[in-house]
């Protein structure tokens, strides 16, 4: 079995890539629930419905958010009601929001809405929040405290990132079966997604990282930048606020305890060695992912690594 971290968009292309080539029933994924809110009523879990919708096949390639063609009915009527919302959420998509909203409120934990979203999607593999305890990733700027969606979706990352906070996070355990999943894997994916608000609420899970620490030489990390800048999204302000070097360098110093081994992309291979300084293996890679076939390939190169992980002494 293979264990993802995944945000919602880098590593889910990846997962994509891997389903196409293993069982989906081989695979697990822990995902980040840090930027998890209530819109009109519903609770929305971002990263969980990507990761959900990309191994059920029917995830929006365009934007990596929401379902391939719905339709925005209910969205626009609200806007023209004049109670628009922060995110734009589809008529097929707010109906699934709104099946694990009402599991919820009947008493189920956020894993166990999420198993049940998962078998009527007839995924194999298994999903899991990272914690069924409420955690929210808050991000201080110059223009105040801001959530990770009015710091992106609204003011477009446009204010001076002072510091980020996983609220919550100190009190948090882990969901049922991802401390499992990471000891019992053959090896543990590190996604390409957002160091800092993809992966940082993870890791802030102090059990899961120390499960990471006592699995770390079967922990690959791949990077979400190339070169100066991140592949998508706002990871490049959110590292430079923090005082992170905006490279797979800075992403490796980042994940130095926890992953004993970083695939670097081959434009990058120049930094090699200033990533092994920080105690972790480096690989070279084509980390660009535009279409299936790639995310393909770089899955399978990935698998590759795993067995040499495995066959060494």
């Amino acid at each position: 079995m293979i264990t993802f971290l995944s945000g919602g968009t880098g590593t889910p292309k990846l997962l994509q890539g891997m389903a196409g080539l293993i069982p989906q029933e081989k695979l697990a994924v822990v995902v980040n629930t840090g930027e998890d809110l209530e819109i009109s009523g519903l609770y929305v879990s971002p990263d969980i419905d990507t990761v959900v919708y990309t191994l059920a096949g029917v995830v929006n390639e365009e934007t990596w958010y929401g379902m391939r063609d719905d339709t925005f009915n209910r969205h626009e009527e609200l806007r023209r009601m004049g109670t628009p919302e922060l995110l734009r959420i589809g008529d097929r998509d707010r109906e699934i929001k709104r099946h694990r909203t009402d599991l919820l409120r009947m008493g189920m934990s956020l894993s166990e809405a999420t198993d049940d979203i998962c078998r009527r999607f007839g995924i194999g593999a298994r999903v899991m929040p990272m914690s069924n305890d409420r955690v929210r990733t808050v991000i201080h700027t110059d223009a105040g405290r801001l959530t990770f969606h009015e710091f992106w979706v609204v003011r477009r990352a446009r204010d001076r990132v002072i510091g980020v906070r996983f609220e919550g996070s100190e009190l948090a355990h882990p969901a049922p079966g991802v401390l499992r999943s990471i000891d019992e894997s053959d090896a543990v994916i590190i996604g390409p997604s957002n160091p800092v608000t993809s992966i940082g609420p993870i890791l802030s899970v102090r059990e899961i990282r120390y499960a990471l620490r006592r699995n770390r030489e079967k922990t690959i990390a791949v990077s979400p930048v190339i070169g100066r800048a991140p592949v998508s999204g706002p990871a490049g302000v959110l590292m430079s606020g923090l005082g992170h070097e905006v490279s797979a360098v800075g992403v490796a110093r980042m994940y130095r305890d926890v992953a004993g081994l970083m695939l670097i992309d081959r434009r990058d291979a120049g930094l090699a060695g200033a990533v092994e300084e920080n105690g972790m293996r480096a690989r070279v890679s084509d980390l660009l992912m535009p279409d299936v076939q790639s995310r393909k390939r770089l899955a399978g190169e990935i698998l590759k690594i795993i067995g040499e992980i495995q066959r060494s002494p």
